[in-house]
């Protein structure tokens, strides 16, 4: 039978669930379990204190309100977040601002070595625009008020092009990111900001994320960005963002990948 307990630790006042972090556990009070902000896991340690309050109630059960400590609700916190501030085993979650670090770096290197490698495709269009500037500044010089014609620019990359372009962004953001974090489990980014792609809730497993793990996350990851159009763009930008409201602080390919970023220094 599950060890697990049934129901909750009660909301505090105002919010529609308890946040996240380490409550007296139910089952047995000389010890603490770990209430992830949705339900509660396995993970438990001894209790800091002796207990001082009745263990956390199914949210609605009466009294449960009345059972919190008169500060911080149960959390061992100095405030009250709804997000976790660490795995379930107690690694710390990567900040917003370090993963924005990281995956900036990374957009860099990629961008570099993509920008090298369609420079062919580009370079009729290149040369289309530096005559058309050409031809604009000398008719301004000559004192002609007429510009002249606008070259079709889109015409000058045809649907093969525009289709290996996009293969290209494809297969350098998979080059880039399938190895890294299978064989080191973070990107150059992560691993210059000290963070690490770890299984949800298991921030002190050993061993490499499995393939598929890895896989499922790359690709939700970089297909929005190598295609390059408005759709997909947006989903990158929901992707970017989710983190500051997850209760796990996970992105779209976190949540479909079942992983979570740490910050180890």
């Amino acid at each position: 039978m599950s060890d697990i307990p049934v129901g909750s630790p009660p909301a505090p006042p105002g919010r529609h669930a308890a946040p996240g972090g380490w409550y007296p556990d139910p089952l047995d009070r000389s010890r603490e379990r770990y209430w992830d902000g949705w339900q509660w896991s396995r993970n438990t340690r001894a209790a800091e204190r002796p207990p001082q309050a009745p263990a956390p109630q199914p949210v609605g059960a009466p009294g449960a309100y009345a059972a919190l400590p008169a500060t911080g609700y149960g959390v061992r916190s100095t405030g009250v977040s709804r997000q976790a501030a660490t795995t379930a085993d107690g690694v710390p979650l990567a900040g917003w601002w370090w993963r924005a670090l990281a995956g900036l770096v990374d957009a860099v290197l990629v961008g570099v070595v993509t920008g090298l490698l369609s420079l062919p495709f580009y370079t009729e269009l290149v040369r289309a625009v530096g005559a058309y500037w050409g031809e604009t500044f000398r008719a301004a010089q000559a004192g002609s008020t007429t510009p002249p014609p606008t070259p079709n620019f889109a015409a000058m990359l045809s649907g093969t092009d525009q289709l290996l372009l996009v293969l290209i962004g494809l297969a350098v953001g998979l080059a880039y990111h399938l190895p890294l974090l299978r064989l080191r489990g973070a990107t150059v980014g992560m691993l210059a900001c000290g963070l690490r792609v770890v299984r949800l809730d298991e921030g002190r497993a050993p061993g490499p994320l499995e393939w598929p793990r890895v896989l499922t996350r790359t690709l939700i990851w970089v297909l929005p960005g190598a295609l390059g159009v408005f759709p997909f763009t947006l989903l990158t930008v929901a992707d970017v963002l989710l983190p500051l409201w997850h209760p796990k602080r996970q992105t779209l390919h976190d949540l479909a990948a079942r992983t979570q970023v740490v910050r180890l220094r």
